[in-house]
């Protein structure tokens, strides 16, 4: 039988404080996770269990980056405690649905999962593709960006991969940077990278942010507002008064998108964490009263374990 963790990493530095004392993100996260997966180990790394995992995993040497310091913990995790899979979410995260293409994938080294299709998104070593498909006699094209909160780790080989060109290859985007660098050279790299949920037209599931609608790019949906870019933006402008995700339905109690794809994680994906305390407060009061309707509120309660 396969060893197979999910991790959680909720800790905070001086430049992210918002997530201390919070008693909402997390908790849906891990219990929405625990109630589809209850064989499956948890690894909750907070604030006050961090430094013994640390010393337990002999690690003397890290860097302090959060989205970093996660990939170390699996990489030695995997090494040291045997893990043959382990999947990284993050705590702005709910789970909908067992995670079977996660967990019936057993030949990649890492899954990934979707970002937004921006392209200006990229670093000096490294650009998104913009991919071409045939789909139902027509031709789509989609920029194969990955969002690093929701991902599969299959092999100590991959992990190590992405914690190295993390690394090797830094930058803003930090183990994102690392995820998209070896997608792109997977060949180069002799590495199995896949993205779960791309490209968008054929995925019937939705593991990240592509849930969201046209509000993917996060900061999008705002005092009842939906806007085509950030809503601080003075280019942006409001296309619309309702939100994409308060548009969600239903059936055989599994939760779908207008369009008819199944959400088996749903990322906030809302920078919630260097946001301003007055911001934070303002987006969780949006979350919990009007970002999803009735009829999801009560799934996400009665089928997820998630408390709103």
């Amino acid at each position: 039988m396969k060893k197979i963790g999910c991790f959680f990493l909720h800790i905070s530095n001086e430049q992210e404080t918002n997530f201390i004392g919070d008693s909402f993100f997390a908790n849906n996260a891990i219990n929405s996770f625990k109630k589809f997966h209850p064989n499956v180990d948890i690894i909750y790394i907070t604030d006050s269990n961090f430094q013994d995992y640390l010393k337990e995993l002999n690690i003397t040497e890290y860097y302090d980056q959060v989205g970093i310091v996660r990939i170390h913990i699996i990489k030695e995790l995997m090494k040291q405690k045997h893990y043959d899979k382990i999947i990284m979410l993050g705590i702005d995260t709910f789970t909908c649905d067992k995670l079977s293409e996660f967990l019936d994938n057993n030949e990649d080294d890492v899954i990934c999962s979707s970002n937004a299709p921006y392209t200006f998104m990229k670093t000096e070593h490294w650009a998104p593709l913009i991919e071409t498909f045939e789909w139902d006699g027509n031709t789509y094209q989609d920029v194969s960006l990955i969002n690093a909160d929701v991902t599969c780790f299959n092999s100590l080989k991959g992990v190590e991969m992405v914690y190295d060109t993390s690394i090797k290859y830094w930058s803003s985007q930090c183990e994102q940077g690392g995820l998209n660098y070896c997608y792109i050279n997977q060949k180069e790299l002799d590495l199995k990278v896949s993205i779960v949920d791309f490209p968008y037209i054929k995925t019937k599931s939705l593991y990240n942010v592509r849930s969201k609608g046209k509000a993917f790019g996060g900061y999008q949906m705002h005092k009842g507002k939906l806007y085509n870019g950030h809503y601080k933006d003075p280019n942006s402008i409001i296309i619309g008064d309702v939100y994409p995700t308060s548009t969600y339905n239903i059936k055989d109690n599994k939760l779908f998108t207008s369009d008819g794809k199944q959400i088996k994680v749903f990322h906030y994906a809302e920078g919630l964490g260097v946001k301003t305390k007055e911001e934070y407060n303002e987006t969780l009061n949006e979350i919990k009263t009007i970002w999803f309707n009735k009829e999801t509120i009560e799934f996400l309660t009665n089928q997820c374990n998630c408390k709103f």
